[in-house]
């Protein structure tokens, strides 16, 4: 049977932005020279007594905020508390913030620990200072996704184009042209770049060749987010669904449907794939046992963007506002090996 789908209320809403919010990311509060030694915690599905995360939210009023959220223990009713405040706001783009990513890599730091883009360009950033360190041009239309790897960055554009990029040189290194409309969204392993656009399709590419490996069709309207997860690739479509591609075929093996709008953000970790809606809901679905398990409510506008990471869901939304939600008992649970089919949530 399928499990009971459960409604979710949030436990914080924080204001900030004059204008939607695009683009999310956490990470550990630490010094530069700490944060290599704590990449095997990034993702810990629970933060300790007193821990402080950093988030980035970048939005259409230009900007990107830092707010800090730190947790602690009420020692008297042994609940956690939740603190949100907003310490930082960076200003520099002429255009909305559509992504924003941060490094971990402590090697880079002169180089800026935060890559963002806005207009036609992506900036690095030093978060600590709040200035623009190098400013990267090349696109000739607005920059619409970022993923960093390695010593490269990645950036989809209205241009149609993938660009890559040298962090320590701030040079382009490789135009990737195929798309025929708006880049949407960018995912990449070692080997591979995934894109995914308006004209519906995904493309892999060989980063060694900068070729196209495989063109996954299916989806009926433009393709908004993606990831590449334990050798299968999830994508969210304005078509409303969100498919599963074998990446060694192209191929969909499932398809999750529920929302109500097109889906415009998703993250798959610990084998749930949370997913943002212009239906103003967020839905998770187990990707184990094909069954939708939560629909968080709350927001009043659509989910342009979320990130779990330390057992907490946030999401930016149309609204403007950042929600927070606890998601640690969905992480902790230990997946049921049913059989894999093609799943509903209604």
């Amino acid at each position: 049977m399928t499990e009971e789908i459960k409604i979710r209320k949030s436990i914080g809403v924080y204001r900030g932005h004059d204008g939607t919010v695009y683009s999310i990311d956490a990470f550990w509060k630490l010094n530069p020279k700490s944060i290599e030694n704590s990449k095997s915690n990034l993702n810990k599905i629970s933060p300790e007594r007193d821990d402080v995360v950093y988030l980035l939210t970048g939005s259409h009023d230009q900007s990107i905020i830092m707010w800090e959220v730190q947790s602690y223990c009420n020692p008297n009713t042994k609940q956690e508390i939740v603190k949100v405040e907003q310490v930082k706001r960076l200003k520099g783009h002429t255009g909305d913030v559509y992504a924003l990513e941060m490094t971990t890599d402590d090697s880079f730091y002169r180089f800026g620990n935060l890559i963002s883009g806005g207009d036609y360009t992506l900036r690095t950033w030093n978060t600590e200072t709040g200035t623009t360190l190098q400013t990267l041009h090349g696109h000739t239309g607005y920059v619409s996704c970022i993923k960093v790897k390695g010593k490269r960055a990645f950036s989809g554009s209205w241009d149609t184009t993938i660009r890559s990029w040298n962090i320590e040189s701030g040079k382009g290194m490789h135009v990737f042209k195929g798309h025929k409309n708006i880049v949407n969204c960018i995912d990449v392993i070692d080997t591979d770049i995934f894109s995914g656009s308006w004209d519906m399709n995904i493309i892999q590419w060989s980063r060694a060749t900068g070729d196209p490996v495989h063109i996954y069709r299916g989806h009926t309207d433009g393709v908004q987010c993606l990831q590449y997860y334990e050798d299968h690739l999830y994508s969210g479509s304005m078509d409303k669904s969100i498919r599963v591609w074998n990446t060694k075929t192209a191929k969909t093996i499932k398809i999750f449907r529920g929302h109500q709008g097109g889906i415009e953000c998703l993250h798959v970790i610990n084998n749930h794939c949370f997913s943002g809606s212009y239906d103003k809901t967020i839905r998770c679905f187990d990707i184990k046992t094909a069954d939708c398990i939560a629909i968080f409510e709350g927001h009043t506008d659509g989910v342009y963007c979320l990130r779990v990471f330390a057992g907490r869901l946030y999401s930016g939304s149309g609204d403007k506002s950042v929600r927070l939600w606890d998601v640690k008992d969905i992480l902790a649970k230990k997946p049921k090996n049913w059989w894999n089919k093609i799943f509903s949530c209604f």
